[in-house]
């Protein structure tokens, strides 16, 4: 991504030398000249790094003064003073009211590039930590094996590498911001940064301030917005159905214009961004209740991605166990453990409503209420289940019928109960549920048949 400079210096044949040499470094180059154009230049965009010359010839404001202006309103932006009349005094004061570095000239080009390129790590680093997601928890590619899981990484394959936008539907928990996550690292973005906008967790009164960012009277951002803060990457939007009329507005201007106003802003912000929404919601229905605009939907749904719900791929579900066992021993600090064989085909037998994230709570229950006893593998039973549903609560459903019927009759019964939870459990995949059943395909097909249990196509 490239990163953009602003240049504050009254001569313009300094102006241009650095802008060249950036260029050339890969960065974007801006120029300023005093403290209004330097306001003009912060209004449109805040850059990743400021060169600011000390002495500024006619001019009411001197580099110091407007160090100050920069380091109160602006104290994130790493700043590095440049002199040709330098002094040990005038840097360490420089440095004590907030400069990055202080570099004389005439400089070396391989010097400023290299404190730019370190204020701008130490920046980042910074701005990553105070906001944004924990990375490590994502840096896993995409789980299972099921066909229906390998159809959606080929369609995020096809797409991710694209600037199109994608409308990402799934139920709470299925895996939508781990999906944004996994576009967006396998797009031309990669190296851009990576927002999240959680329209849930937001107050609807900040809603706007949070996203768009805000200018007092002076003109002085005092909030950059989510929005903002993605440009040359990609935002991703969750709960968009969220959003009020009001904002829907201003994202249609977002998606047509690629522009945005700050909340009491006068100029308009370019911005270059990918857009990610995710929904729980039918928007369909959403907007035949006048609740969502029919244009922004179709904005938005240039490619739409269903993402399945975790009963829907319980194939999946053993890969999932152990995904979550390694991360959640790590996150608990706790050795990590196997599972019981039998355990995963126990976990599979359940209903999982609240898809992946309900899956991962009762692993980290398991991991922390299973007797320590070194190597020993994790035995599922010991869990708690009053949070997750059973499949039809299958022994206890079996039993009640077996009681009325003859034996010939009650084993015809268990053994299509058994084969039906089987078949649902492979995502009716005729020949992985013959293999761990120990029949032969053709055999499994005739029993099927006999047993009068449609096969799904």
């Amino acid at each position: 991504m490239r990163k953009d400079i602003l240049i504050v210096d009254d001569e313009e044949d300094i102006r241009e030398l650095i802008s060249g040499i950036l260029q050339d470094e890969g960065y974007d180059a801006r120029v300023a000249w005093d403290l209004k154009s330097l306001k003009s230049e912060l209004i449109k965009r805040v850059p990743a790094c400021i060169l600011l010359d000390v002495w500024l010839e006619n001019n009411n404001s001197d580099g110091i003064d407007i160090l100050k202006v920069l380091k109160n309103s602006y104290s994130y932006v790493p700043v590095i003073m440049i002199s040709g009349h330098g002094t040990i005094d005038l840097a360490i004061k420089a440095l004590k009211i907030g400069a990055f570095d202080f570099i004389e000239k005439p400089f070396d080009t391989n010097i400023l590039l290299l404190n730019i390129n370190r204020a701008i790590e130490i920046s980042d680093l910074k701005n990553n930590a105070n906001h944004s997601m924990a990375k490590e928890k994502y840096n896993y590619s995409f789980i299972g094996k099921s066909q229906i899981t390998q159809n959606l990484k080929l369609l995020i394959d096809k797409v991710s590498n694209t600037e199109s936008r994608i409308l990402i539907k799934g139920s709470i928990g299925s895996g939508k911001k781990f999906t944004a996550y996994n576009i967006h690292q396998k797009s031309k973005r990669k190296k851009g940064p990576l927002i999240f906008a959680n329209t849930k967790r937001i107050l609807s009164s900040n809603l706007e301030e949070e996203l768009f960012g805000i200018e007092n009277r002076e003109g002085i951002i005092t909030k950059i917005g989510l929005i903002e803060q993605a440009h040359k990457g990609t935002f991703y939007i969750d709960e968009v159905c969220n959003l009020s009329d009001e904002l829907q507005s201003r994202f249609i201007k977002l998606l047509t214009e690629k522009t945005f106003l700050r909340v009491n802003g006068k100029y308009s912000i370019d911005v270059d961004i990918r857009i990610i929404a995710g929904t729980t919601k039918d928007i369909k229905q959403e907007i035949v209740n006048n609740s969502f605009r029919e244009d922004l939907y179709y904005r938005l749904n240039v490619v739409p991605v269903f993402l399945p719900t975790l009963n829907e791929r319980m194939e999946d579900i053993p890969d999932f166990i152990d995904h979550f066992l390694k991360i959640c021993s790590e996150s608990l600090g706790l050795p990590n453990r196997q599972m019981e064989k039998e355990s995963y085909g126990l976990l599979q037998s359940k209903k999982w409503n609240g898809n992946l994230r309900q899956l991962k709570n009762v692993i980290e229950q398991l991991l922390i209420l299973a007797p320590s006893k070194g190597d020993a593998k994790l035995d599922a039973n010991i869990l708690s289940y009053d949070k997750i549903e059973k499949t039809d609560n299958f022994s206890e459903l079996v039993q009640k019928k077996m009681v009325s019927l003859n034996l010939k009759k009650a084993r015809e019964y268990f053994e299509r109960e058994y084969i039906k939870l089987q078949m649902s459990r492979f995502n009716n995949n005729v020949s992985k549920t013959a293999t761990f059943i120990g029949m032969e395909r053709s055999a499994l097909h005739r029993k099927l048949k006999n047993l009068n249990i449609k096969e799904k196509t």
